[in-house]
């Protein structure tokens, strides 16, 4: 029988030698800070104390074992055996890093978080309904709120759009999930356009359905792929369900769909019968010039869901996103939503904070402070990595979408950064069907411009020597 138990023990030279097999032969134990296996607990004079978990067979000593513990819940129930059948299939959620130089955070620049402007809304909109602020507030969410939403929307589509045209829900990620919980079950197929925001396709597979990837361009999702793959999944004898993309400004490429092309995509969706589903999370970053029109203006409404988001404008910890469709589609969505709704004190601070009219120079101000960090980012991307990588300069948004050159690994330079203190993500996580060890994504909005050439430099450092030891020379 194996059991598993937390040892605690004392380093020593005698008992326990750095990097080698301990007594039973199967757990080695390693000093070096990176070894996430071991951590140091305490510090002694002579001796470190270290706990870590390892397995152990009756009779296995000898590892200096000072006292064993069992695991808190031990004997419980067999977690992994009760696991719903769509978890296993599940990537991994993104999240930041603790590394000094992070160029995973796709949020905002705390310095620029217009703190005040939030803090005086919040008390604006708790004093002035103290009741309504503090209770349930519905599924579907704060009505003024989504009729101001419904009238930005009115005013950029030029189309008659009320309340019951929008649902609030905790952010475009829970609006997409909602999506996914009202439109898909297993055996379905849901069309995304690759590389793709991973909290869409861990959403779609949550549902059972399957992914069917459609390849992007320097513009975005391709229309006459778009159809080539509606085709194959109709020969198929399967049902496609939704399209999912972010036109404007993608997570993770950076690619903004022209208007030529939305159309092509809107009048394939059409005649395929599939709902679009428009993640439209950057909306508003624009840092070279106004976008395209939406998918949802395009169609006039009819066949897309419209997604956006106080999160990368405002600030992510307001958790506030929506959904805009056809009052149809947007009461099947409310019904799928099995809580009592999002935050009523949040959802009236934000309204407190539009009506407050500060937004419009909040958002020129962060214009400017993205647009300087994204030009930044490229040209120290150029100086550091030359010829082995290339990119396209987006447009708004808050990524650079690098293409290493041939030979070079995604997940090597990752770990080679990492090491330099560097933290990038790789684009297998954006991925939806096989991996992708050609690009990595860098995320600009946080990182100060002198931090930000001082960690794409020691990036481009990293690159270099993977591809030395890919090309053999060291």
């Amino acid at each position: 029988m194996v059991a598993a138990v937390a040892v605690r023990v004392r380093w020593s030279s005698r008992l326990l030698v750095p990097g080698k097999p301990c007594s039973s032969g199967r757990r080695g134990v390693s000093r070096g800070r990176r070894r996430a296996s071991v951590a140091r607990a305490a510090r002694g004079n002579s001796a470190t104390e270290y706990r870590l978990h390892c397995r152990l067979r009756p009779g296995d000593v000898g590892c200096a074992t000072v006292s064993t513990e069992e695991p808190a819940f031990a004997g419980g129930a067999d977690y992994e055996r009760l696991l719903g059948p769509f978890v296993g299939d599940l990537a991994q959620p993104t999240s930041l890093s603790p590394l000094a130089y992070d160029l995973n955070a796709g949020v905002p620049d705390r310095d620029s978080l217009p703190v005040d402007a939030i803090a005086d809304a919040m008390e604006r909109a708790l004093r002035a309904d103290p009741g309504g602020a503090l209770t349930y507030g519905g599924a579907q969410g704060y009505e003024p709120l989504r009729a101001w939403i419904a009238d930005r929307e009115s005013e950029a589509s030029s189309l008659a759009l009320g309340p019951a045209n929008v649902t609030l829900c905790s952010g475009s990620a829970h609006a997409i999930d909602n999506i996914a919980a009202t439109f898909l079950g297993p055996g379905d197929v849901a069309v995304i356009s690759a590389p793709a925001y991973p909290g869409a396709i861990r959403s779609f597979r949550a549902r059972g359905a399957r992914i069917a990837a459609v390849p992007q361009d320097e513009g975005g999702m391709r229309a006459d792929a778009l159809e080539e793959v509606l085709d194959r999944i109709t020969a198929q004898g399967a049902t496609a369900k939704l399209i999912y993309l972010v036109a404007t400004y993608d997570n993770p490429s950076g690619a903004t769909v022209p208007r030529a092309r939305r159309e092509q995509i809107v009048e394939v969706a059409a005649r395929h019968g599939v709902l679009i589903v428009e993640d439209d999370a950057y909306a508003g970053l624009d840092l070279d010039g106004p976008a395209p029109d939406s998918l949802f203006s395009v169609a006039r409404g009819r066949g897309v869901l419209h997604v956006g988001t106080a999160s990368k404008t405002i600030a992510t910890g307001l958790r506030v996103g929506w959904v805009v469709g056809a009052e149809e589609a947007v009461r099947h969505v409310v019904f799928t939503r099995l809580d009592n709704g999002s935050s009523p004190l949040v959802l009236r601070t934000l309204l407190a904070y539009y009506e407050g009219g500060t937004h419009a120079a909040h958002l020129e101000r962060i214009q400017g402070v993205y647009r300087e960090r994204r030009d930044v980012a490229a040209e120290a991307v150029r100086a550091a990595f030359g010829e082995l990588a290339s990119f396209v300069l987006p447009g708004g948004g808050f990524y650079l979408w690098v293409r290493l050159a041939e030979g070079i690994d995604a997940s090597a330079l990752q770990a080679a950064a990492a090491e330099r203190d560097v933290a990038v993500t790789t684009g297998t996580l954006y991925a939806p069907e096989g991996t992708d060890e050609r690009h990595i994504r860098l995320a600009y909005p946080t990182v100060a411009p002198d931090t930000l050439r001082e960690a794409i430099a020691r990036l481009g450092e990293a690159c270099a020597a993977v591809a030395a030891k890919s090309a053999g020379l060291s």
